[in-house]
């Protein structure tokens, strides 16, 4: 049952992709709407549940009418999330309880799908957050999936993010966000939940800078 849904979410991603492309977007999201073309079912490893705090904020979201958000909200409880190491040793425990991702393709062990070329992943940060400048050598495209964000890129010019706009980095931009509109209660409103997607040098990690 489970395969079957991971399935589906995989071809709902990559027809997200490939409607992005063909909108003039970034061009690395051509790179990973190919990969994600490549994805068979044999392809898809079946995760052990990897349970986080930021789970439970989930259950404030209405996935609307967001294919993608709908079925990863869906599958969420059976999927493994994680957090970044440096993130977990340097941020305040308020921060970690409010953040998680789950990384559905990748190089590392813990992605569902095994990839040398592609990232992507659905991170989760509570209303609220400032989630501090940090860079990677990966190129980067975050897609608004839920929520109100606040981008700021290596031009330092901070831009307002609704559901389905989209931000991009280069390899190395520093870059930072904040979640949540003003005058928001953390402790009721639902989360802010973006799609990211890397390619490059994805086998390292984010780093504060």
């Amino acid at each position: 049952m489970i395969l079957d849904q991971l399935g589906s979410l995989f071809s709902t991603l990559k027809r997200f992709y490939d409607e992005q492309a063909a909108q003039a977007g970034p061009a690395m999201l051509a790179q990973v709407a190919g990969e994600l073309g490549r994805v068979t079912a044999g392809d898809i490893t079946v995760p052990e549940p990897v349970p986080l705090p930021v789970t439970q904020l989930l259950e404030r979201l209405d996935p609307g009418t967001d294919p993608v958000l709908g079925e990863f909200r869906g599958l969420a409880g059976a999927l493994p999330w994680t957090q970044t190491a440096a993130y977990a040793e340097t941020l305040s425990s308020h921060f970690l309880d409010n953040y998680g991702y789950v990384r559905l393709v990748g190089p590392t062990a813990a992605a569902l799908v095994s990839s040398t070329r592609v990232a992507v992943g659905v991170g989760v940060w509570g209303s609220g957050l400032y989630y501090p400048r940090h860079a990677h050598p990966s190129e980067e495209a975050y897609h608004v999936l839920a929520g109100d964000v606040g981008f700021s890129g290596a031009d330092g010019v901070r831009r307002e993010l609704h559901s389905g706009d989209c931000a991009h980095n280069g390899p190395d931009e520093p870059h930072e966000l904040w979640f949540g509109a003003p005058g928001e209660d953390p402790d009721r409103s639902p989360p802010c939940v973006l799609l990211w997607a890397w390619v490059g040098e994805i086998g390292v990690d984010a780093r504060l800078v």
